[in-house]
């Protein structure tokens, strides 16, 4: 009896080691599984490319351990991975080198592309990306903006928040400062009105509670006659997203 309690105590230590290894390793995913979950999450695509399909750049071997390292481990929840070894992927990601490193934001946008030929790289690269892909703080206004002019760089939003100090408005604040819509802070001017019942305000924008939030044709007047969507539910940064875009692409369509 003793040997058997022995290997089963053996076989259980074994066991715990094999899932402690496996939580220390990165996830490997397909591109369009690891585009998926980046959509859906917002965190950032990493690409590497392992494969000797490409015929330049640093020798592959022993790279992809970098990502058990305790340099690499405390980014390991921050990226949706995902190793170039096939054609198909080097074709999508445009990789030209050995040990190429690329990341991609949720909208599949570029954020940083660099050969790595270390651990010590492979981190700097990391770190880069999500000094560039972060959440901001937005400057809010309180007084209403003149029209602006038609920019080359595209159509212009403004976001009209009518708040208070509630729980909900905070989460939705949060929710818009997010980096994964961080980046289109860049084609809005933000507007802070405070929800007071009965306020001359909220009854000319028709408001009903707090947050309600307003996006407007910046070219226009600042007016109700300029909101080309709104909403006074919770949004979370992947649906603000989404909701920010679907007002772009209705004010481009309105000026065509």
């Amino acid at each position: 009896m003793t040997w058997r309690w022995t290997a089963l105590a053996f076989a259980m230590l074994s066991w715990r080691g094999l899932l402690a290894a496996d939580e220390e390793q990165v996830k490997w995913m397909k591109l369009e599984e690891a585009r998926a979950k980046s959509a859906a999450t917002g965190k950032p695509v990493l690409v590497i490319c392992l494969t000797d399909l490409v015929s330049e750049g640093p020798g592959t071997k022993g790279i992809d351990r970098s990502f058990t390292t305790d340099m690499i481990r405390p980014f390991r929840d921050e990226f949706c991975f995902v190793k170039c070894t096939d054609m198909a992927t080097v074709r999508a990601v445009k990789v030209t080198s050995k040990c190429e490193f690329v990341t991609y934001d949720p909208d599949g946008e570029e954020i940083h592309r660099c050969v790595t030929k270390s651990t010590a790289d492979i981190a700097a690269a990391m770190k880069k990306t999500l000094a560039s892909y972060c959440s901001r703080p937005i400057t809010w206004s309180t007084e209403a903006p003149a029209p602006v002019e038609r920019s080359p760089d595209g159509r212009r939003l403004t976001v009209v928040l009518f708040r208070d100090e509630s729980e909900d408005v905070a989460s939705l604040v949060s929710a818009l400062e997010d980096r994964s819509v961080a980046k289109l802070h860049g084609r809005c001017t933000f507007v802070s009105i405070p929800f007071r019942k009965d306020s001359p305000d909220v009854a000319k924008w028709k408001v009903l509670g707090a947050p309600t939030l307003l996006l407007l044709d910046a070219e226009k007047e600042f007016s109700p006659k300029s909101i080309v969507e709104r909403t006074g539910e919770k949004k979370n940064p992947r649906e603000l997203r989404a909701l920010l875009r679907r007002g772009l692409a209705a004010v481009e369509k309105s000026h065509r």
